[in-house]
């Protein structure tokens, strides 16, 4: 599993803006994390192993530190559909060693490619005494160290900056809502819907922009990027396929590092209500190139017109949410639903049931969702758990006291889908589909404690 460190390197023809000069550090660094060939991918189990390597998976850590006071920031965004929480939290705790910094704060975002391994520790447990396979232990293992490594690179690469620069970037035809109505009641659209009925529903309500944190060296070299896009990575489909992908993401990081010269650092943000089946018009591959290209043209448009925001002392906090939940099954009736659907290998099923069952015990020990809420000045960004709804990043940017607030999700997939209460009486697949264990309110919340949390920060 390789990997990289990168230093400042000079931009290919794009206009910055003055640098200022700051008392922030920022390195940045990434590793390989591409399993081999025949390893699970995504929800498939052992029943779906990978057959192609159509593109490698990558974690990329990004570390900002405040020079007089030491204070760490670390942030990592994996090409994976998910991670869960024991192996989030064991990857958390590695990169918190490697980058010193307290692992509660660590954010360990996953782009949700659909193409890519889902990594529970905890449901491979559940699975492999019934005959069934999620993941393999070693690579799980692998991703954990491979993570570690590119913090410990990007702590060494930790470099002066002169500016943070903000922009927002349009990107045409990547993400919809899936959610559109249909004969007035709401369906859920595919990542590549058959139906040209569904193709042909409104867009409805998406973020429509890249938004694009860039990071300058003293001179105006490009240090790296830091780039948030909301929607689902299925351009290559949504259900389990043999090729291995980050999807759109893979093509978009490559023409963007291109085009600045330095390292992009990929963040999903709330794309649970978000995805790519509006516009699919070619094959699978087509559609990711395609996709990934008109991703990129809005992150370097973002990047290339991006103003520089007024920082301040670094501030990084975590927070643990109390949120409503729905109520679960036993978990005794729960087991019976498992073992019954790996009797009938049903491997859909047993990864509905187990991932339930895995909730549900993590929750009767304790287990609460996490916010973490980074700020240095005009300048924040907020993590949140979960396939939370684009809804929830426009009302917490709009709430925010920080001028410049970027909201990302995907930190600890536990939650699953989160909806507003408003998508309830709805229902369609993201409340309905089996993945949704948070009662009406619940994201509403989150997006309180998250508020909550910059409020805090802004009035230190």
């Amino acid at each position: 599993m390789g990997g990289a460190a990168f230093r400042p390197s000079r931009l290919s023809g794009l206009t910055v803006g003055d640098p200022r000069p700051t008392m922030l550090r920022a390195g940045f660094a990434w590793r390989d994390i591409t399993p081999p060939i025949g390893h699970p991918n995504s929800l498939g189990g052992a029943a779906n192993p990978i057959a192609e390597i159509w593109e490698p998976l990558r974690v990329s850590v990004l570390t900002l530190e405040d020079a007089p006071t030491g204070v760490r920031f670390v942030a990592a965004g994996f090409d994976l559909c998910g991670l869960l929480e024991e192996t989030h939290r064991s990857i958390r705790q590695a990169i918190g060693a490697a980058a010193g910094v307290d692992p509660e704060t660590v954010v360990a975002n996953s782009s949700h490619t659909h193409s890519a391994p889902y990594l529970s520790s905890a449901l491979d447990r559940l699975l492999r005494p019934l005959g069934l396979v999620n993941s393999e232990p070693a690579y799980v293992d692998a991703v954990r160290d491979a993570a570690a490594a590119a913090a410990r690179d990007a702590v060494a690469a930790l470099a002066p900056v002169g500016a943070v620069r903000v922009g927002h970037g349009r990107v045409v035809r990547v993400a919809a809502n899936r959610r559109p109505k249909l004969n007035g009641q709401t369906v859920h659209r595919y990542g590549r819907p058959e139906s040209a009925e569904l193709r042909d529903l409104p867009e409805g309500l998406i973020d429509p922009d890249a938004h694009v944190v860039a990071i300058d060296a003293p001179d105006g070299s490009s240090m790296g990027t830091i780039a948030i896009y909301a929607c689902h990575p299925t351009a290559l489909g949504g259900n389990v396929r043999a090729w291995l992908s980050p999807d759109f993401v893979g093509p978009a990081r490559r023409a963007v590092e291109h085009a600045t010269g330095a390292p992009m650092v990929f963040l999903q943000g709330c794309g649970g209500n978000c995805g790519t089946g509006k516009w699919i018009a070619g094959t699978p591959r087509e559609d990711q190139d395609a996709m990934g290209a008109r991703l990129a043209d809005g992150i370097v448009a973002a990047h290339s017109t991006a103003t520089p925001v007024e920082l301040g002392p670094l501030q990084v906090a975590a927070r643990r949410v109390a949120t409503p939940l729905d109520a679960l099954p036993s978990i005794a009736q729960m087991k019976a639903e498992l073992a019954a659907a790996a009797a009938t290998e049903d491997i859909a099923r047993a990864h509905e049931v187990g991932d339930r069952l895995v909730f549900a015990q993590q929750v009767a020990d304790g287990w609460q969702p996490r916010v973490v809420a980074a700020r240095a000045g005009d300048l924040a960004l907020v993590s949140l758990p979960g396939e939370q709804f684009v809804d929830f990043s426009l009302r917490i940017r709009e709430g925010s006291p920080v001028a410049e607030t970027i909201v990302t999700a995907y930190d600890d997939n536990s939650l699953q889908y989160v909806p507003t209460a408003e998508a309830f009486p709805e229902g369609a697949y993201e409340v309905n589909g089996g993945w949704r264990y948070v009662a009406p309110g619940g994201g509403e919340v989150i997006a309180r404690g998250a508020l909550d949390l910059l409020r805090d920060l802004a009035s230190a």
